[in-house]
């Protein structure tokens, strides 16, 4: 150490992390961060040992670092100090633990044991970052360290100590169970979850034992307490602690918390005494009972997960039995006395008990128990009063419909319930489905008044909760129905006399739009609950009777939608109801689910045709297909409806079947002769192109949906196309392209024609639109790209092209004697070079640069890879017969990417995703096929690459990773050929022979750039070396195709670089490095074939492996070694 006294060293960092913590500014912090890193290094990156400060330790080695720590938690009570020390610490095991001798990892942990001890007033979050401190020692050593395994033994001194010391010891195990049990392990997998297992089998059972005879002395009242305070910690500590362990992952599978809420808790058997205890649950509910909130929510928690054990954890009959009893005696007694239902956690842990009680425990099994139906009554009550208390819990429906839902599911596989259970569960579900309904209607008025969050406004949330809710219905769908329909009737009354009120006379519109506004937004609840009760047919249990009525609730859906459309007749868009509408698009889709598959019978029309004249999908699908027009005319400015809509047009045209069905309708005719009729005010709307481009999509599902679509067929449905464009009148030069009717209007059609073309899977499909668009209108997109670049509007355009020079499904697969695919280059090559001679003269702002520039820069760049990568082009044609096309093409790119600087490159993720794709179609031949390029566009390719493969997006570094491989293995290649063509070439006289070989391989381009910026490869190399050796979330695939390419080429720089990694790490731990790394060569034979690449790989992931086996870090180096 230094001359400096301890006590100064102390307050030095002491200020040093309350700055840390609370600082002036951002630069500040860093500042600091900086020195405290340097000060205690954790020996993972060199930069750390630059800086000298003399407060500082001497600090030569991990060991020295932790000792330096533990001087600098025992010399300060500063929660800041503590706070740093230990975060530091964890980073310090993290990295190094591994070096540790045996003495030094037991005194580690056995410190940070008798600290907490020493100082029981820790603060909560220092505790838990010691804890989380040993939970990692405990991970890394458990295997090798007996006594890291006496957890349990250590902490019991804590408990058997005074309150204090127990909350402390307490807290402790409750952060070490959550940190041994994460949802997953970012390194050493296996090895820890192993740990975590054995943590279980051993450790688990006596440190919820522990817990809970805790909780028992807190119930019983015979643990002594200094202040109310201290007792709330303590019953903290304790339900924390209970929580973490019965929700410990016993299965080792690290099941996704965030699903659905239905588990059951796979209990070990060794805890089976735990659970048969008589006092267990007992004592669960008495603190529940006795504990105000919220550590009232806390027990209900635990009880949550203790009702959802696994059935077989008990061996005896009677004691399982016993178990359900208690359960739902706690149950029977909570509803009774609305114990703590007030607060609403614990009413929303309640509702979750009964759902997760009801999930693990059969039906059959809880009909059996005695008291049941008044108990089932019960949770009826609970259940019809929890409806009523939306306003107070609006989260808990979902439980509360959960639970009934399962009960209805059940009843179809357990026969023998008896009579009297089945006759009352179906007369609960109908009361139930009645209150939900009433209820839901009721809630309108209060919703719309105080101006509270509607569900229906968060569609896929409520569809989910009324799927139950239909569920529900089906036990007693005849009935349930009824009810549903008795309050329907008489809105629908009271809904027709405000209409035929307003046709009479409207004296105030706005009363009557509020009035209509709360009737609309009743019935779209009904709606929609027409459509779950419809959407819930099962495929199971299809009769004549259940058909017929989802035929009565199809009839009043239609009436309703017909006195709605009847206003809109009347009055426009002035009273249209959004909700309504969307509530018709979902049951139109429920009743397409359940009614419309080749299968389904034709008794759901029984009441249909008597009404409407509807006897077959057919008829259905016309009215249907009315409502679709009716939207697209009238909801123009509507986004979110629109897509609903289009999405539902679009489910009824996915499906052979389903699209020839709709290709015989009337309607679907009309569309398609007429898909730009004025009366779709939609496609004028400038929000809609997402939508447009839907739309167009759906009608080339449908034009093509027939077998014999002929050229004629094809042409007829083209016209309003070539309309719209004869319409624009002559454009005959530039500035008649530059007028802003004509922008507006051909920017339009190409976006509908690449929404119609995008889903072509076809040859034949293709060439009809090829032949249709090229001869007639390739010149007017040419022109229009020469006239709007680089305006914005230009990318319209683009991604046209992109589109159609996409070769997905091979559709691009002309015939051999056919020039179209060099016609579609020729043109992409014309595009390419019109916009970038235009954005190449352009002075763009910094804050435009995207919208103007980069925007159509990348979708230029997507059009090249489609080209190139597409397969359909012969591109040594236009080699051999120096067509400039690809000439002006690539150097057009060339320029492109020249013209972006690297750092907004790598800003914007569309850009660098677009240009890294076609860098690698690029360097797979045509960049080494043409004649030269810059040594400017060399170094910033290879440049791009380098940064490329540091990218934290996984196809950026795919895409810069082929690259790297692609160049390489040119190189590689071309050198193997010179080498081998000189061998045959041995004699004396041959010697000028072999000379003018070498000369001709080394004078390509690319070699003769590798040749003139030699650091270039080995800048590479160390580049994505520096990714594997020290980059734990590298795809090591990806990365060791390039890597070994490299070391092909670098094989002497390759050697240097492995010293360095070597020498740079710490002194004990060269020998084992240095091992490893001479393996990744182990079996390598040096040459560029498939096997040589695929055991290079299979060797990298065995290195990384063998690191995280043995928890080893490695310093990076601070710099790679030199070139020469």
């Amino acid at each position: 150490m230094s001359s400096m006294s301890q006590e100064e060293r102390t307050a030095y960092f002491a200020s040093l992390c309350e700055q840390l913590y609370n600082p002036k500014s951002p630069d500040e912090r860093l500042q600091v961060q900086k020195i405290l890193e340097h000060s205690f290094p954790t020996f993972t990156d060199t930069s750390e040992t630059v800086l000298d400060n003399p407060h500082s330790f001497v600090i030569q080695s991990p060991m020295d670092t932790a000792s330096a720590l533990r001087i600098l938690l025992e010399s300060s009570p500063s929660p800041y100090v503590q706070t740093f020390a230990l975060s530091r610490m964890k980073q310090l095991v993290q990295a190094q633990f591994a070096l540790f001798n045996q003495e030094t990892k037991i005194q580690l942990r056995s410190f940070l044991l008798e600290y907490a001890f020493m100082h029981p007033d820790l603060m909560p979050f220092v505790i838990s970052q010691l804890a989380g401190v040993m939970a990692h020692i405990t991970l890394l050593g458990w295997a090798d360290i007996e006594v890291y395994r006496n957890l349990y033994k250590d902490i019991l001194q804590f408990i058997q100590a005074s309150v204090d010391h127990r909350i402390v010891g307490l807290q402790i195990l409750a952060i070490m169970v959550q940190d041994t049990n994460p949802p997953s392990f970012a390194r050493s997998a296996a090895k820890f979850r192993k740990a975590a297992g054995e943590f279980r089998d051993t450790q688990l059972l006596n440190i919820c034992e522990t817990a809970f005879k805790t909780l028992e002395g807190i119930v019983q009242h015979s643990i002594a307490f200094s202040s109310v305070e201290q007792e709330q910690r303590l019953k903290d500590a304790t339900l924390n602690l209970l929580i973490k362990c019965l929700s410990y992952d016993f299965n080792g599978t690290s099941s996704d918390e965030s699903g659905e809420d239905i588990g059951i808790i796979q209990i070990p058997a060794s805890w089976r005494s735990l659970f048969e205890k008589p006092e267990f649950l007992s004592t669960f509910f008495t603190a529940y009972r006795d504990f105000s909130p919220p550590y009232s929510s806390k027990v209900m928690e635990c009880l949550v997960q203790i009702a959802s054990v696994r059935k077989t954890l008990f061996n005896d009959p009677d004691e399982r039995a016993n178990f359900v009893m208690k359960v739902m005696n706690g149950i029977r007694d909570i509803i009774i006395s609305s114990q703590g239902m007030s607060d609403a956690d614990n009413y929303n842990e309640f509702c979750r008990l009964l759902f997760r009680y009801r999930a693990t425990v059969p039906l059959n099994e809880m009909v059996e128990k005695p008291g049941y139906l008044d108990w089932i009554n019960l949770i009826a009550d609970f259940s019809l009063k929890a409806f009523q208390s939306w306003k107070f819990a609006p989260n808990t429906s979902m439980y509360v419909l959960g639970f009934w839902a399962r009960i209805v599911q059940s009843m179809t596989y357990y026969q023998q319930l008896g009579e009297a259970a089945v006759e009352k569960l179906g007369s609960i579900t109908i009361e139930l489905t009645r209150a939900y309904v009433s209820t839901s209607i009721d809630s309108v008025v209060i919703r719309i008044e105080e101006g509270l969050d509607d569900p229906l406004e968060n569609e896929e949330s409520i569809t989910e909760t009324l799927n139950m809710l239909g569920q529900i219905a089906h036990c007693k769908y005849q009935a349930s129905s009824n009810e549903l329909i008795r309050l329907f009737d008489p809105i629908t009354v009271e809904y027709q006399e405000l209409i035929n009120q307003a046709a009479n006379s409207m004296t105030n519109p706005d009363a009557f739009k509020e009035a209509l506004e709360i009737i609309e937004s009743k019935f779209a609840w009904l709606v929609y609950i027409m459509a779950a009760y419809v959407g819930n047919r099962s495929a199971l249990l299809i009769s004549e009777d259940l058909d017929k009525i989802d035929s009565e609730i199809t009839v009043k859906v239609l009436q309703l939608m017909n006195v709605q459309q009847s206003l809109q007749a009347q009055h426009g868009t002035t009273f249209m109801n959004e909700k309504l509408d969307l509530a018709f698009i979902y049951f139109f889709q429920q009743f397409k689910k359940s009614y419309m598959s080749e299968s389904n019978g034709r008794n759901i029309y029984t009441k249909l045709s008597k009404v409407f004249g509807i006897s077959d999908q057919i008829l259905m699908l016309d009215v249907i297909m009315q409502k679709i027009v009716s939207n697209l005319q009238y909801w123009a400015s509507n986004e979110q409806l629109i897509r609903r809509t289009l999405e539902l047009f679009n489910e009824l045209a996915t499906g052979y079947g389903a699209s020839k069905n709709l290709r015989k309708l009337d309607t679907t005719r009309l569309i398609l002769q007429n898909h730009m009729t004025s009366q779709f005010t939609f496609c004028d709307n400038e929000n809609q192109s997402e939508n447009r481009v839907l739309y167009f999509q759906v009608l080339c599902k449908l034009l093509f949906a027939e077998d014999n679509v002929d050229e004629h067929v094809f042409y007829e449905f083209m016209k309003p196309f070539d309309v719209r464009i004869r319409n624009l009148g002559p454009l005959n030069n530039i500035e008649a392209f530059r007028q802003e009717s004509t922008r507006k209007a051909l920017r339009d059609i190409f976006i509908d024609m690449a929404g119609f073309i995008s889903p072509m899977q076809t040859r034949r499909h293709f060439v009809l639109f090829f032949e249709w668009f090229y001869s007639e209108y390739s010149s007017i997109l040419l022109r229009a790209v020469e006239a709007w670049s680089p305006d914005p509007i230009v990318n319209s355009l683009l991604q046209f092209y992109n589109e159609f020079a996409h070769n997905k499904s091979q559709r691009l697969g002309f015939e051999v004697s056919s020039a179209n695919g060099i016609l579609i280059f020729r043109d992409a090559s014309q595009i390419i070079c019109s916009f970038g001679h235009q954005i190449l003269k352009q002075q763009i702002s910094e804050n435009q640069k995207y919208e103007y520039k980069y925007k159509s820069i990348a979708t230029v760049f997507s059009i090249m890879s489609k080209c190139l990568g597409g397969r359909y082009i012969n591109f040594s044609v236009l080699w051999l017969y120096q067509d400039e096309a690809i000439d002006k093409a690539l150097d057009m790119i060339l320029q492109l990417m020249l013209s972006i600087p690297m750092d907004d490159l790598l800003t914007y993720p569309k850009l660098s995703l677009a240009f890294f794709h076609v860098l690698d179609e690029l360097t797979r031949e045509e960049l080494m096929s043409m004649p030269s390029i810059s040594p400017e566009a060399f170094l910033y390719i290879m440049q791009a690459c380098e940064q490329g493969v540091e990218s934290s997006d996984n196809q950026i570094k795919c895409y810069a990773c082929s690259a790297i491989f692609n160049l390489c293995t040119y190189v590689i290649k071309e050198t193997e050929k010179a080498e081998r063509e000189a061998q045959h070439l041995s004699s004396a006289d041959s010697m000028s022979i072999r000379r003018s070989i070498s000369k001709q391989s080394s004078n390509h381009w690319l070699m003769n750039c590798f040749s003139q910026f030699s650091q270039t490869l080995p800048s590479l190399l160390a580049s994505v070396f520096n990714l594997i050796l020290f980059d734990d979330a590298s795809d090591l695939r990806t990365l060791s195709r390039p890597l070994y390419a490299l070391m092909l080429l670098q094989k002497e720089y390759a050697s240097k670089y492995i010293g360095s990694v070597i020498a740079q790490q710490l002194p004990e731990r060269r020998e084992f490095v240095a091992t490893a790394l001479n393996n990744l060569l182990d079996g390598i034979n040096w040459t560029s074939s498939l096997k040589d690449r695929e055991r290079f790989t299979q060797n990298v992931s065995a290195f990384r492996r063998l690191l995280n086996l043995n928890t080893v870090v490695l310093v990076p180096l601070l710099n790679p070694p030199p070139y020469y």
